[in-house]
């Protein structure tokens, strides 16, 4: 084995990645062919090594493997990528803006119901049409999906 080659096992150790994710980023094309020994076992190099942690820390800001790939795409044509870089985390700043807005009515929600709920106590016997009264009883209107007509 060359001196500087990892094995799959190596990398793994090192960046945290499992194997498998590493093999699957491979068939993305986020990461290169590695070399193969004379038994078809993997070899990275420490370029990939760094390649991989970098895939880490995008995916740690919510950065897609997309994103991630375009980023890989723009740096081997020598466009830095970082513009784009700060518009998607602009738009993903404003995305969880909106999902923080959606996750705290929900909660509020949430808390509203089950204070009722514990006030109420147990729901009589069910019916062979009911299934549980509290969410039974919600208004139609509170919900964020129009029923479908069967």
């Amino acid at each position: 084995m060359h001196q500087e080659s990892l094995s799959i096992r190596q990398v793994s150790e090192k960046t945290g990645v499992n194997s498998k994710t590493l093999r699957y980023w491979e068939t993305l094309g986020l990461l290169p062919k590695p070399r193969r020994t004379h038994t078809n076992y993997r070899l990275y190099t420490a370029s990939d090594l760094d390649r991989i942690i970098f895939i880490r820390k995008a995916k740690s800001l919510g950065f897609t493997l997309s994103e991630i790939r375009k980023i890989f795409e723009l740096c081997s044509r020598r466009q830095p990528p970082c513009e784009e870089v700060v518009d998607w985390a602009g738009q993903k700043i404003q995305a969880l803006e909106h999902q923080i807005e959606t996750l705290t009515q929900l909660r509020a929600r949430l808390i509203r119901y089950h204070r009722k709920w514990r006030r109420k106590g147990a729901c009589p016997p069910v019916t062979p049409s009911e299934i549980c009264c509290f969410i039974e009883e919600i208004p139609l209107s509170e919900t964020s999906h129009t029923p479908r007509r069967r």
